[in-house]
């Protein structure tokens, strides 16, 4: 927790990856491609698997760390600061799994906010192979959590404010 905290990420809460529960709910707003990944982004269905197989890869883990990474931004015009604060939190996700690793941890699973943004342009839409396999992570959402409803149970903020973003994501081993 001092780790990821010293990341930058606050709050940063542990987390029973058994509230991590995928819905069906939440994977049909991924069908109806409202953010235009749907089909065209690795990291986002149908290439991250189905409900149930998330399920299964979710029973795995037994600790969990929940955590947020917030920056004062004008969301609604500043598109390049939207994009590097998520690549902010992609690399400190990395990072914790890195940290938990040298720990002895075999098996982590990190999951960032909103899709991947390593790439431009996700190499899917082109049909070639991601240049970054052991980079490139999910986003709760794109496994179908809820995370609105996740963050309501923690007590955290969930709204989306004009003058601060907030990515959320979380580290599972």
């Amino acid at each position: 927790m001092d780790f990821a905290r010293g990341l930058g990420t606050e709050p940063c809460v542990e987390l029973d990856p058994r509230l991590l529960i995928p819905e069906q709910r939440i994977r049909e707003l991924c069908f109806e491609d409202k953010c235009g990944n749907y089909r065209s982004h690795y990291m986002c269905p149908p290439y991250v698997g189905s409900v149930e197989e998330i399920a299964a890869r979710l029973e795995k883990y037994q600790r969990g760390i929940l955590l947020q990474y917030s920056q004062p931004l004008d969301v609604r015009n500043d598109r390049e600061g939207a994009t590097r604060t998520k690549t902010d939190l992609h690399h400190m996700v990395l990072r914790l799994e890195d940290f938990l690793q040298t720990k002895g941890v075999d098996d982590v699973w990190g999951m960032m906010g909103g899709s991947c943004a390593l790439c431009d342009v996700c190499k899917a839409r082109l049909a070639e192979p991601c240049p970054y396999p052991d980079a490139a992570r999910t986003s709760m959402e794109s496994v179908a959590i809820d995370v609105l409803a996740l963050l309501d149970r923690f007590g955290l903020d969930n709204r989306f404010h004009p003058d601060r973003i907030t990515w959320t994501g979380c580290v599972l081993f």
